[in-house]
């Protein structure tokens, strides 16, 4: 798509350490000469991660890191009033941030189905791009976007990018 980009993205990463790291993105690594559009892909809002000297995910807390009985409290007694506030505060630290820097955002649900409203730079609000293949695939059957394991292949990724791709033009974001 004519663009250059540098993925930033973590597996099993939560919201919250997304808006974390991308204040630390603009504080020490951030060329402010350099024009760039940042986008980010939500996640599962019921993900936590913890720091202490580098990001533990939940999907990764384990003995050896000694998260086990952290991430199983968090999983065990959080609510989903908990789950969204983290969220709507990650997305609000995120925004924040660009809008601080005049830095043009893009977003929207990678996993989950967490609507925000508030936001115009939001692709497919309410939905995720886990529901979007899965339903373009229903629509039709001869579409195959996903690998095994629910993750998008490469069709599904290029089927979603192209859309949000439109969608950031329509909106001015690029």
């Amino acid at each position: 798509m004519d663009c250059e980009f540098d993925n930033r993205a973590e597996p099993a990463n939560s919201n919250m350490a997304i808006a974390q790291q991308i204040a630390d993105y603009f504080i020490n690594l951030r060329d402010p000469n350099e024009p760039i559009v940042i986008c980010i892909g939500w996640t599962e809002r019921t993900r936590m991660s913890w720091y202490s000297n580098h990001w533990t995910h939940n999907g990764f807390a384990g003995e050896q890191d000694g998260w086990f009985a952290s991430a199983k409290e968090w999983v065990t007694f959080s609510t989903d009033q908990s789950h969204k506030m983290f969220t709507q505060n990650a997305k609000l630290i995120a925004n924040s941030i660009c809008k601080a820097h005049d830095v043009p955002i893009l977003q929207f649900n990678a996993l989950g189905k967490h609507p925000t409203t508030q936001y115009d730079n939001y692709f497919i609000d309410g939905a995720s791009m886990d529901s979007m293949l899965k339903r373009a695939q229903t629509e039709d059957d001869s579409l195959d976007l996903f690998a095994s394991g629910r993750h998008p292949n490469e069709h599904g990724h290029l089927y979603f990018t192209k859309r949000l791709h439109l969608f950031a033009k329509e909106h001015i974001i690029l």
